[in-house]
Formats: C-alpha cells, structure tokens, sequence
C-alpha cells in the first residue's frame, strides 16, 4: 500500500502533465486558428475556406468604384497604321459592296493589336581601304556566331523567364510557337547566364548605391536549390531593388555576402534578430507584422485585452503619421507622438501585470519559460524605439511593404519551377531580377532595359 506522501507526489506529477498537456493543447489549436491575417503566412496558405477578410483600414462612407470627378484611364488614341473598311453583309438594293456610290462611313472604331513574325537579319561587316587604310566594321553589339539569336528575341525570352516566370520546357514551346523555331533548355540557359553576366556590371554596383540611402528594406525568404535549403536576401528602395544568395539565413552569411557593408542609415526589417547584428544602422521594425501577431492573440486569448489596445493604439499612431507626413507645416508632431507613445507605454505596464513571469520551482534548472505572450511583451518594451520609428521620422513607413513586395516574385518562381536545379542559375535569375524591378522602378518595362542591355546602350539612373 502507497504511503500518503508517494500518492501525493503521484497527484502532484500528473497535475503538471495535465497541465503540460493543455498548454500544448492550446499552442496546436492556436497555430490551426492561424492564416494570413493573424500571422506571417502567406495569403495563398489560407486554402479554400479563407475568413472574411479584415481590413486595418476604415470605411470611408463613399461609394465603391470611382469617384465623381474622377477622370479614369482610357487608351490613348493613336495615329492608325492601317484602316480597314468593314462593309455591310448584304444589301437589298444594289450588290456591288464596296463599288457603290451610296457608300459612307457611318462610326469608326479602333484597335489596337501586335504583329509577332519571325525576321531573319543578315548583317554585311562591310570593309574600306581608302588611303591605303584598312577599316573593317564591328559586329552590333549582342551579336556573335555566324547565325546567333537577335537581341529582341533574347531580350523577349529573358522577359518571360524572370518576369513571367515560365518554367523552361514551356518558354521554349512558346518561342517555338512564335517564330517557328524551338531553341533548346541548354540555348535558353545560356543564353540568361551570358545576360546575367553582362547584368552584373550593373548589379554589382547596388549595395554601394543602397549605403547612400537614408532608409532600405530589408527582407529574406527561402529556395530550395537541387533539394537543399537556401535564402534569398533583398535589400531595396522605392527605386533600387538587390537580391542575393546564401545558404544560411544568420549573421554572419550576411556579413559574409556584403549584404549592405557598413550601411549607417534606418534598415526596416520584420524583427529578424540577425540584421541588429548585421548592420550597424538604426533599425525599424515592421508594424505589420507586429498587428498580426497581436491580432492572434486577442482572438485565440480574449482575456489578454491590452492585445487589442495595443493594436489600436498602433493604428492611432499610423494615421497619426500619415496626417503628419502630408501635412508637415503643422508643427505638433513632435508632441502629439509623444502623448500617443505614452499611452504605448500604460498598455504594455498593463500587459506585463496580466502576465507575469512564472516563478522559478525549487527542482528547475534553467530559467522558467516565459511563453509567447510574455516574450512579445517584453519584446515590444525593449525596441519601443523601433516599432515607433515610424512615428518620429516621416521617411520610415509603417511596414516593410516594399521588401516583401520585392520578394513576392522570387516565391512564385518558386512555386512554378518547384526548386532551382543549380546555385548558377539561382543566381542567374536573381541577378536579371535585380537589374529588372530596378529598371521598372525608373519607369523602364523589363523589355526595353534588357533590348538596351544587349545593345549596350542601358543607362541606370541613381
């Protein structure tokens, strides 16, 4: 027969397994409870069932669709290459269609449509010894071999890999399909890695370019490269955009990759801990991410309400900043901030009272386990500066929208073509990226710089 003390040490035991048991209980039914408005995953994670969409903006009371006054976007009317007379289908009196004298326009209308045919260019290097000099012309630029692919066509299948995103097998049907000739992978793979290399002369030159800037984003998402796990990096502008390439996500791949060297300007970033090391910036977190996270607490902990005050007073202080940031005559700012960042203070206190610290059991090794809850807390209390970043200097925004919209394109090249087959082409195509989200960012269309980039005529614009 037990003793009391063994029974009660039995009860004890299973009290703290139960009590486990629950706590991972809730932790499962918490990440099922998770989708794109709660957390970091991406909208197309959500499935089919996704929840009603909740937007972090308000209703304005106006109208869906355009406003009054609003002028639209029309097509703008060009001069026609060609006009094309449409004639009745019958006529009952007379059946000489397009010979009758009765004839005239009734309405006109316009189209506009694209020619795509194949034209096979033969370039004659035309010699001159006059005087007794010999003078041979050189080939254009982009061109080599005795029969090569024009710069359009390289431009075009270059567009379509990086741009579309076309996997291979498919981009050489529909080359095949447009000019009657299917180049093979190989071609094609040679072809963006001799693109990618004439790329880099510019590419190369955008980390220094990134050090002058005053605020850049900062992001990171995973590849897989023939099965093994990489990262890409992207540093960017509203008008620079710079990925790179690493097999490891941490700090010292950062410093190891010069993925901004020595930068001293405000790196926004979702609170990856390896860019406080990393740089030696100012830093400013993205807000965003930080609404997520609050968001699924109060819904999966009703009882945590300084979750939602936090996130509203976050969304105070947004508006707050956008007020500000369009009209900067007003010179309240400063104050109006300062109360606003107060009241971030009185709820986080309060946040800290509804979640302690556990106290330390005589038998436990280590420090206690805060939870995920009390680790955010003590989080958004420590980089108070930097979830309010935003708030004190108008050129940092409120999120990291522009990293992440960035890095969007290289996740559906992902999804399309499964995994890279090899570190080359990974880096192939993220060099032809770089060079062309920072040519659309100049208002060029990727066509047009990758035509200028074969015939070297480019010019990039800092």
């Amino acid at each position: 027969m037990l003793r009391k003390e063994d029974l009660l040490a039995i009860i004890t035991e299973q009290k703290e397994t139960i009590q486990r048991l629950e706590n991972r209980i809730s932790e499962l039914e918490e990440q099922l409870h998770k989708d794109s408005h709660n957390s970091s995953k991406s909208p197309s994670s959500d499935g089919y069932e996704k929840p009603s969409p909740k937007s972090q903006r308000k209703k304005s009371g106006k109208k869906a669709g355009g406003q009054t006054g609003h002028k639209g976007h029309h097509m703008a009317l060009e001069h026609p290459d060609r006009i094309e007379r449409v004639y009745p289908a019958h006529c009952k009196h007379c059946p000489c269609r397009e010979k009758c004298a009765h004839l005239r326009v009734n309405h006109t209308c316009y189209a506009v449509d694209v020619i795509v045919k194949k034209e096979t260019i033969k370039y004659q290097m035309m010699e001159c010894s006059c005087g007794g000099i010999h003078e041979i012309a050189v080939r254009p630029t982009g061109i080599s071999g005795t029969v090569t692919y024009g710069n359009r066509l390289k431009a075009l299948i270059c567009v379509l890999n990086t741009k579309g995103m076309v996997a291979m097998q498919n981009l050489c049907e529909i080359i095949e399909g447009l000019i009657g000739i299917k180049p093979s992978a190989g071609t094609v793979v040679n072809m963006l890695h001799s693109a990618a290399n004439t790329a880099k002369r510019y590419t190369d030159d955008f980390p220094r370019f990134l050090n002058k800037k005053p605020v850049v984003h900062c992001d990171e998402t995973r590849t897989d490269i023939n099965g093994k796990l990489h990262w890409v990096h992207v540093a960017c502008t509203s008008g620079l955009t710079y990925y790179a390439l690493s097999e490891k996500r941490g700090t010292d791949v950062m410093l190891e990759i010069d993925f901004l060297p020595g930068y001293k300007g405000i790196a926004v970033h979702d609170f990856w801990m390896s860019y406080f090391k990393a740089t030696k910036s100012e830093h400013a977190v993205c807000d965003a991410h930080l609404l997520r996270e609050l968001t699924s607490i109060y819904e999966n902990h009703p009882e945590q309400t300084w979750a939602c005050d936090l996130y509203h007073e976050l969304m105070s202080m947004c508006r707050a900043a956008d007020f500000y940031n369009q009209h900067p005559e007003i010179g309240s700012r400063q104050h109006y901030m300062d109360c606003l960042k107060q009241h971030y203070d009185r709820i986080l206190e309060e946040a800290v009272r509804q979640n302690p610290i556990p106290e330390k059991k005589t038998d436990q090794r280590g420090k206690p386990k805060k939870g995920k809850i009390r680790a955010l807390i003590d989080r958004l209390i420590e980089y108070k500066g930097e979830v309010c970043r935003f708030a004190d200097n108008p050129l940092v925004p409120f999120s990291n929208n522009q990293a992440e919209r960035d890095l969007r394109m290289v996740k559906m090249k992902n999804k399309v073509i499964g995994c890279f087959r090899s570190v080359t082409g990974a880096t192939d195509f993220l060099t032809l990226k770089s060079f062309t989200s920072t040519a659309a960012k100049s208002g060029q269309t990727a066509f047009s710089a990758l035509l200028d980039l074969f015939q070297g005529n480019f010019v990039l614009g800092d």
